[in-house]
């Protein structure tokens, strides 16, 4: 059954979460495509460029590794509004500072692993905390896979639009100013979670263990919570999938985009746009979707056809813009089901300590991925990689089926 997609944005407080979060993420994706290319500017050979990028990721999946879960404990204490307040914040210093360093031509590989380090410590606590907070300004739960899948649509129109001004920024102005603008985008979001009524957001509650107790004791019962139902369990499975391996290889599109296409940071970030597009149109379907279809989709179907995707990347180069937006939309699929899943699963009490956990497959996963295929790249070269990967993702998809349909 089709729904309205708009329905969630009668609700002005997530409407204005929705714009202001988006500006941002537009910085973050000028961001991340500068980043990503400052790698292979920085280190010329094509190996080492690719184990460098695995490292890179090492040190933003550590934090995570450590601070998912905590981030989810704290969301339902102290409130996520106030989290994500600070969060914000740090990011706005810390895209000040590469700024200032590629400006002043003081950027190293040690600079910029520390500021590295500080975006996987912020991205810890941003996604438990943008859950809860969404949770608790969209009450309808019929509106709650609209509003994340809008989550998706922001994160994705951003992906599209972020590349290609950075391109066009780093080709006419220089990388400096890129930074620039992405520590300017966070100023709205800022002050928006600033004044946001209290109430919204910093639903905490009082907890009279030890904080330490609590936590291990909240991380044990949130494991069994996860591991005695079936369709949430298999909503692990599947995003551990396209993290770990699939979301993972994107890490090295730079490298696959100057070794083996042989072109520019432009054609980079187009690639990137491609992606997006896809990822957008993605979106949009599940938000167009009745929340009963989607708990009943099989998502492993679309991590197959993401999986032989990849592969075609490999053998059909010349039609790359297009295999990406294959890409985008097979993923976007797969993370919006899977996510939405989650949400509409989870009772409203765990919330933030399932969300904990669902950050650290969702999004740190993919880091300590990036790093350990960064080794297989080392070894194989980045073609080769990509077509190493391509079956262990259809693989693995084919075993989520399996298995649960045993379960």
């Amino acid at each position: 059954m089709i729904q309205n997609p708009f329905r969630t944005f009668k609700n002005s407080a997530y409407l204005f979460y929705w714009a202001f979060n988006t500006f941002s993420l537009l910085g973050t994706w000028i961001d991340f495509t500068l980043r990503q290319w400052i790698i292979v500017e920085m280190i010329k050979n094509e190996r080492a460029a690719t184990q460098y990028v695995g490292f890179y990721n090492l040190v933003r999946f550590v934090p995570s590794l450590f601070l998912s879960f905590i981030a989810g404990y704290l969301s339902d204490r102290i409130g996520a509004r106030l989290i994500l307040f600070f969060v914000s914040l740090i990011d706005f210093f810390n895209a000040c500072a590469i700024s200032y360093l590629v400006y002043t031509n003081n950027l190293n590989v040690y600079n910029f692993m520390i500021l590295a380090l500080f975006l996987g410590i912020t991205n810890s606590f941003y996604f438990p905390s943008r859950s809860k907070l969404i949770n608790s300004i969209v009450q309808d739960k019929e509106d709650i896979p609209s509003s994340f899948s809008w989550q998706g649509i922001s994160f994705n129109l951003s992906r599209i639009i972020g590349p290609v001004v950075a391109g066009m920024i780093a080709k006419n102005f220089g990388l400096a100013w890129g930074f620039l603008l992405n520590a300017l985008s966070y100023i709205p979001l800022i002050f928006y979670l600033l004044f946001l009524n209290d109430k919204v957001g910093n639903n905490s509650f009082e907890d009279k263990r030890n904080v330490f107790t609590s936590i291990f004791e909240d991380f044990k019962n949130t494991i069994s919570y996860v591991s005695c139902r079936v369709k949430l369990k298999k909503c692990f499975y599947s995003i551990f999938t396209i993290n770990f391996w699939g979301i993972s290889l994107m890490s090295f599109l730079q490298v696959f985009t100057k070794e083996i296409l042989n072109e520019n940071i432009n054609y980079f970030s187009y690639l990137l746009s491609m992606l997006g597009l896809g990822a957008v149109i993605g979106a949009f379907f599940v938000a167009s979707t009745n929340y009963q279809v989607i708990l009943n989709t099989r998502e492993e179907i679309f991590i197959i056809i993401y999986g032989i995707c990849i592969l075609l990347l490999t053998l059909l180069p010349k039609f790359s813009f297009f295999i990406m937006f294959l890409i985008g939309f097979s993923q976007s699929l797969v993370f919006g089901f899977t996510n939405n899943k989650v949400q509409l699963l989870t009772d409203n009490d765990m919330i933030g300590k399932v969300s904990g956990i669902y950050s650290l497959f969702n999004i740190t996963l993919s880091y300590l991925g990036v790093f350990v295929i960064s080794q297989v790249g080392y070894l194989f070269g980045v073609l080769n990689l990509f077509k190493i990967v391509a079956f262990i993702v259809i693989f693995s998809a084919f075993m989520i089926g399996i298995k649960v349909k045993e379960g």
